[in-house]
């Protein structure tokens, strides 16, 4: 049965295990309902819409007239700090329910949402490649993970990335037809245009899938650039520069490696929240100041060579630790356990090791040498958990394997 046809409940391996797909999404359903209630308590609702955060201030700018404009709430003109996909989706939401709590609680919901459903795929995806067990265990763990339970009330776009790369995690193999390639290409820019970060991660799984079928997806490559070009279009268009992504990339690496850092992004030097570097964004232009920040952290790159070594590596194990939002114990135990099943996976299903190493070795590469954020490795929590689910499965099969031969030699002794 693929997973395609996958009812709620269905039994497999003869019907001996069962995935408890209506339980388990049950169970994340409530832990994120309670999660955000509980946070939504501690951090009032319209404190937190009025919050000084890039996609706050973008989609207030859109509904209030401005266009996509003004990342630091301040009148500093059209803008390409971010990807269009999410600030319009919050612009949507402040349209219908206003700029206040309301909006923001909506946000949270949808975000939920988002959340449920990557679950959901989690546990076809461990099902489909590893059997019920595995899905039962993936689909708990994601259910019951505290970061990703809590993750929705953080209104970026990091629940619906976390959904998106997982959905290509699945529908990938799959791909075949010339319709298929063509919807992956869109749905591909679709990801772009809300995680540009989520390119060459997608865009290495779909490589790897053509040469797997020999084939050269051409309708896909046209199916991306006619979704996506509108973005650098009307960058050209309003910003009269050639912008294929974001123009953060410079201020991002500027502020892990700059004179007097540590290698982290610090909130002090945030226009969101600097008079001095908001001013400074404001009275050069957004052009003008990213390329300053480029040519800031560039220099010092080249001319302290150790220093960005040594961040990297650290900025490397933050990363794997989740240490930035204090989870270093659940991100270390995810980074061990999703390790031990990966090598599980080299050795006994060679098949899926580079559609499992892609995300693994390809997502992480940009925030090795900016900074890393929990947030960002929440994205790949997910794909952890199926490899996670799956050294467990397989130690808890050899330990049942091992106590019915005990059993066996004792009856027949």
């Amino acid at each position: 049965m693929t997973v395609s046809h996958l009812p709620r409940e269905h039994a497999t391996l003869s019907g001996r295990t069962i995935v408890h797909i209506r339980t388990i999404l049950a169970v994340a359903l409530a832990m994120r309902v309670f999660a955000a209630v509980l946070l939504c308590m501690l951090h009032s609702p319209a404190v937190q819409v009025r919050s000084h955060t890039e996609v706050f201030a973008i989609a207030i700018s859109l509904v209030q007239g401005h266009g996509f404009s003004s990342p630091f709430f301040a009148p500093s003109g059209p803008t390409a700090f971010l990807a269009p996909g999410y600030p319009f989706l919050v612009a949507a939401v402040f349209r219908l329910f206003g700029i206040g709590s309301g909006a923001f609680v909506a946000m949270v919901a949808i975000q939920i949402v988002f959340s449920v459903l990557t679950v959901w795929i989690a546990i076809c995806v461990a099902e489909e490649h590893f059997g019920a067990t595995t899905a039962n265990i993936a689909g708990t763990i994601c259910a019951l993970s505290l970061p990703l339970a809590a993750a929705p009330f953080i209104v970026w776009e990091t629940c619906l990335s976390s959904l998106l790369l997982l959905a290509f995690l699945m529908a990938v193999p799959r791909l075949r037809t010339q319709a298929q390639w063509a919807a992956a290409g869109a749905g591909t820019a679709i990801a772009a245009l809300v995680n540009p970060s989520l390119i060459p991660t997608l865009f290495c799984l779909e490589a790897w899938q053509a040469r797997r079928i020999r084939k050269t997806p051409w309708i896909g490559l046209l199916g991306f650039l006619l979704v996506y070009a509108p973005w650098p279009a009307r960058n050209l268009a309003v910003m009269h520069a050639w912008i294929p992504l974001r123009t953060d990339v410079g201020y991002e690496l500027w502020m892990g490696n700059h004179s007097g850092g540590d290698g982290n992004f610090n909130q002090q030097l945030n226009p969101e929240v600097n008079p001095e570097e908001r001013a400074s964004f404001v009275s050069l232009g957004e052009l003008g100041f990213m390329r300053m920040k480029t040519a800031s952290s560039v220099d010092y790159i080249r001319t302290h060579p150790g220093d960005f070594l040594n961040w990297t590596i650290r900025r490397i194990g933050r990363f794997w630790t989740a240490a930035t939002h204090g989870m270093i114990v659940t991100g270390t135990i995810f980074s061990c356990l999703a390790l031990a099943g990966f090598v599980l996976l080299l050795r006994n299903r060679p098949d899926l090791r580079i559609l499992y190493a892609i995300p693994l070795l390809i997502y992480p590469l940009p925030y090795y040498i900016t900074h890393p954020d929990a947030r960002f490795r929440y994205v790949i929590d997910p794909v952890l958990a199926i490899l996670m689910a799956y050294a467990i499965s397989v130690f808890y099969a050899r330990v049942t394997a091992g106590r019915q031969r005990t059993v066996a030699v004792s009856e027949t002794g």
